[in-house]
């Protein structure tokens, strides 16, 4: 199971616990205390509440830093393709409107074409990491059946970049 499955399965059954579950005849509901509200309005950084866009997560595994863009789960999505990527200084910007992706930190941007059949063309982001190496991600063009991912960095990394189904994994280092 994953973590996220398991956060939004600790707060429903603590709003469970909170508000009754009967069979019987239901009173007056119970507001959820401010923990609840709180896993259930917002996220934990790198974690997606909704299901109807790709999921950004990062971490640190052992002396690597790494993204992952995930697009199971998404309606109409059978496969990720890597295109190509390109490490270099230039901020992203929002698909065909060219405007620059408020948000987004680094010095440096690891930018990662990818061929992704979604006909409801969703992006996600931008997302702040507290890393040494990645400090932001966002899936910023998503159209046409390819989309661009970007990952800010504090400074040049060396990276990998590989598909497992419809997850983008990117694995750096300094």
């Amino acid at each position: 199971m994953l973590l996220r499955s398991k956060l939004f399965l600790a707060a429903g059954s603590i709003a469970l616990a909170v508000t009754g579950c009967s069979a019987g005849v239901q009173s007056e509901p119970v507001d959820a205390p401010p923990q609840v509200q709180s896993l259930q309005s917002g996220t934990p950084s790198g974690f997606q509440a909704a299901a109807d866009e790709p999921a950004i997560r990062a971490g640190v595994h052992g002396k690597e830093e790494r993204v992952v863009f995930d697009f199971s789960g998404l309606s109409g999505v059978d496969g990720v393709k890597l295109m190509n990527h390109e490490l270099n200084g230039q901020s992203p910007v929002w698909g065909g409107s060219g405007e620059k992706v408020e948000g987004m930190t680094g010095t440096k941007f690891l930018h990662i074409r990818i061929e992704v059949a979604d006909p409801e063309r969703r992006m996600a982001g931008p997302e702040t990491f507290g890393q040494s190496l990645v400090k932001s991600a966002v899936v910023n063009d998503n159209s046409h059946g390819t989309g661009e991912l970007t990952i800010g960095l504090s400074r040049d990394v060396d990276y990998d970049v590989k598909v497992e189904g419809e997850k983008v994994i990117v694995n750096m280092s300094a």
